[in-house]
């Protein structure tokens, strides 16, 4: 496990309830990041979590937890750049006007992770996508095949 942590900020114009949906649920997570999405709840807490892309040989492996105000992705074998990381939604009332802050970060890679460079912009515009959702309803998923 590393140190170095991906990290952004968004205010989105939607309820909390809204935001955390599109991070926890099967539907919401297809709407904004890959539209073939597979989650297995286990429990109230927690379930596993599949998320296929294009030219990938097999899904990107998750273990979801859940608490309140707080969603997050725990990287299981695959893929093998990621192991070991987390990605966290923290999401609370936008302290400074309406609707939602979402603090967002992909934690724990090495600081010297390949990866970085090339995964810090695509969640940029992947998180925009989750924004873009969140305030409209309307699926936009990043990967849509």
């Amino acid at each position: 496990m590393g140190d170095y942590h991906i990290l952004m900020r968004f205010d989105i114009t939607a309820d909390a309830r809204t935001v955390e949906e599109a991070v926890s649920t099967r539907a919401g997570i297809a709407a904004w990041w890959s539209n073939h999405t597979e989650l297995v709840v286990g429990g109230s807490d927690h379930g596993r979590l599949l998320v296929s892309f294009v030219d990938v040989p097999r899904p990107f492996e998750f273990e979801l937890r859940t608490s309140r105000a707080r969603v997050e992705y725990v990287t299981g074998g695959f893929p093998p750049w990621w192991a070991g990381t987390t990605v966290r939604f923290d999401i609370a009332p936008n302290p400074e006007g309406e609707g939602t802050r979402l603090d967002f970060s992909h934690r724990d890679y090495a600081p010297d992770n390949a990866v970085i460079p090339i995964v810090t912009p695509a969640w940029a515009q992947i998180l925009l996508r989750l924004k873009g959702y969140a305030e409209t309803g309307e699926p936009q998923p990043f990967f849509d095949f």
